[in-house]
């Protein structure tokens, strides 16, 4: 079964095999983040032409039955598949295991090892979504509407940057964790706090957490045992 991860992919070597527009819409995305991103294809798109002369991808012309799938396996750590046969997906898979390298298989949603996802956020908060292969068309309507939530619910938004404050404020002070666990769900329920972070007075939010986190440093105000753990 899987699970949803963020992972650092930054000088990560990604393996995109077909040149196509899946093939394309796949290199960008890991271009975009950093990675090291190498197509192998017969034809490329004129888009992978140009981010090649850019220098932002490598292009490697050879179809996928000429290419040696445990040589790549070995030396990247993603293989994307992005070509409409699955004819060459078990030997991929095959390679991968040996190398310890991961797939995504664009061409078979039922079998891939990593989904690839509609992804949107804004100011810090992310979210990625995914239907696993049953429809792509209701992943993005589903990534829209919560991205629309995300645009109207500024308080949010102002909820994480006060909590973030937090949340640093407290590791910099060096709180100890047991108490800083039980801090979390204390300041987030304050209705003094809460009241300033839906007013989007984020720097006042911020004075406040220091009172609460030095009225319970210092023993005046006592934390009670249990609590919410994050």
């Amino acid at each position: 079964m899987r699970i949803p991860l963020y992972i650092e992919f930054s000088g990560k070597k990604v393996a995109v095999i077909g040149g196509g527009g899946v093939g394309t819409l796949r290199a960008k995305k890991f271009v975009e983040v950093g990675a090291d991103v190498t197509v192998f294809s017969r034809e490329f798109s004129d888009e992978l032409k140009l981010m090649f002369e850019r220098g932002e991808v490598k292009l490697v012309e050879a179809s996928a039955d000429e290419l040696d799938f445990d040589e790549i396996a070995k030396n990247f750590d993603l293989i994307v598949v992005a070509v409409g046969s699955k004819e060459f997906n078990d030997k991929i898979i095959e390679a991968a295991s040996k190398y310890r390298a991961m797939v995504n298989l664009a061409n078979d949603a039922r079998k891939t090892e990593v989904v690839v996802p509609f992804e949107g956020g804004k100011d810090g908060i992310r979210f990625a979504v995914t239907t696993e292969g049953k429809s792509g068309v209701v992943a993005r309507k589903v990534k829209e509407l919560f991205q629309k939530v995300l645009e109207e619910q500024e308080e949010l938004i102002h909820f994480l940057k006060a909590m973030d404050y937090l949340k640093e404020y407290m590791k910099s002070n060096e709180v100890p964790v047991n108490l800083r666990m039980k801090l979390y769900p204390i300041v987030s329920s304050n209705e003094e706090f809460l009241e300033l972070v839906k007013e989007g007075k984020v720097e006042e939010a911020k004075k406040l957490v220091e009172k609460i986190v030095e009225d319970y440093v210092s023993g005046r105000v006592k934390a009670e045992e249990g609590g919410i753990q994050f």
